[in-house]
């Protein structure tokens, strides 16, 4: 089982995304990526943010803080 904890849902209509870095991953030259039709995501290969058409995510949505 992978985790992957640097996620971005979009809109189910967006089949484009650009990726320049964040906070969290830092810096990268900006690129666009193709949203793949089969699964309705597409990870970026400089930073690992994975983007996820909101109909497809399956996962928690809210998330309680560590103490």
């Amino acid at each position: 089982m992978s985790r992957v904890f640097n996620i971005a849902l979009i809109d189910d209509d967006k089949r484009t995304v650009e990726c320049s870095g964040d906070s969290k991953t830092g810096a990268h030259p900006k690129i666009y990526l193709n949203v793949r039709e089969e699964d309705g995501k597409i990870e970026c290969y400089y930073c690992g943010k994975s983007f996820i058409w909101r109909s497809h995510f399956k996962g928690k949505t809210t998330f309680k803080k560590r103490k």
